[in-house]
């Protein structure tokens, strides 16, 4: 599974049409993020990778993709906290993370790493 890192034009609609484009060719959006500061920029994870580039290319965004690793966490209070205390004590810096859902299983997470 991958991250996708859009960088987007600070308007309105941009990032519709990144999501269209990608529902338009059947490819279902699994967690994502947005923010907007001194520029817009969006992180979506697909079912459909290699798919996702293609769109993406074909509508002409700029955008950087990288590994996305999971974990399951317990569903209880400090899970999350004890989960990245304990990769910063292992030197490793968190690129993104994402809380992809939750069920009867716990909280699954989708992280990145720099």
């Amino acid at each position: 599974m991958n991250e996708f890192l859009i960088k987007l034009e600070d308007r309105p609609g941009s990032l519709a049409e990144c999501c269209v484009a990608l529902g338009d060719a059947g490819i279902n959006i699994v967690a994502g993020a947005g923010i907007a500061s001194a520029s817009a920029a969006a992180a979506l994870v697909t079912e459909d990778s290699e798919g996702t580039a293609a769109v993406l290319d074909e509508i002409g965004v700029t955008y950087t993709m990288r590994a996305l690793e999971t974990v399951v966490l317990q569903h209880v209070p400090g899970a999350l906290g004890g989960f990245t205390r304990g990769l910063a004590e292992n030197g490793i810096n968190l690129g993104s993370i994402y809380i992809m859902q939750t069920d009867a299983e716990g909280v699954h997470i989708g992280y990145s790493t720099n």
